[in-house]
């Protein structure tokens, strides 16, 4: 049986920044997809006016401040 988790990665923003001024970075995770989507629907948004490259983003102007990924153990 393969075990699934949830990484939790939390977005940052730099809005005087020419090149990197967003992203994200792995924060934890959590062990149902339920959890998982309740962290990243609470979390809320940054949008273009927080920064700039927010606009760019494929996200219609707006950019999650949590989002996950699913993980299988091998």
């Amino acid at each position: 049986m393969k075990t699934e988790i949830y990484l939790i990665e939390e977005g940052w923003i730099d809005p005087m920044e020419n090149h990197n001024a967003d992203g994200y970075k792995p924060i934890g995770f959590v062990p149902t997809l339920e959890e998982a989507e309740k962290i990243v629907n609470e979390g809320g948004h940054y949008t273009p006016e927080d920064c700039w490259s927010v606009t760019y983003l494929p996200y219609n102007g707006i950019m999650p401040k949590f989002k996950y990924t699913k993980l299988v153990q091998l």
